[in-house]
């Protein structure tokens, strides 16, 4: 949106274990082996993204250019997610600081994807707190 200049943008944005790249459709058949998601090669015919109908210009590996969104954003991720890499996090938590950003994040040490109980109520705990200086 930012970058195409349209109107409607949310005020802040929170994402856990966030994509830091385009990536193909989700195979749970293959996630195990799969290591770092988002910079392996994929079936272009199976995009998971579409940006107004189309997922032309959104070929997998293509950087998420989320530098351009103005507002808070909150990332989060469990260390030991074994769906995605923790280090697609590390890598748009370096981007946003290289463009002058400065997001909130908070990595889950020895956390899987969908955090445990006691780890998800912190997370719920860094949310409510995030969006309550926010909006």
């Amino acid at each position: 949106m930012a970058k195409d200049k349209i109107e409607g943008a949310p005020d802040a944005i929170a994402a856990h274990s966030p994509p830091d790249v385009v990536c193909g459709a989700f195979d749970a058949r293959g996630f195990r082996d799969a290591g770092d998601p988002g910079w392996q090669a994929w079936d272009v015919s199976k995009r998971a993204w579409t940006w107004q109908g189309s997922h032309e210009g959104l070929l997998p590996t293509t950087p998420i250019e989320i530098e351009r969104y103005p507002g808070p954003l909150f990332l989060s991720h469990g260390t030991q997610d074994r769906m995605w890499s923790v280090e697609m996090t590390t890598r748009l938590e370096k981007r946003l600081i290289k463009h002058g950003r400065s997001p909130e994040v908070h990595y889950y040490e020895g956390e899987d994807h969908i955090p445990s109980s006691a780890c998800q109520n912190k997370h719920y705990e860094l949310l409510m707190d995030f969006f309550s200086k926010h909006l």
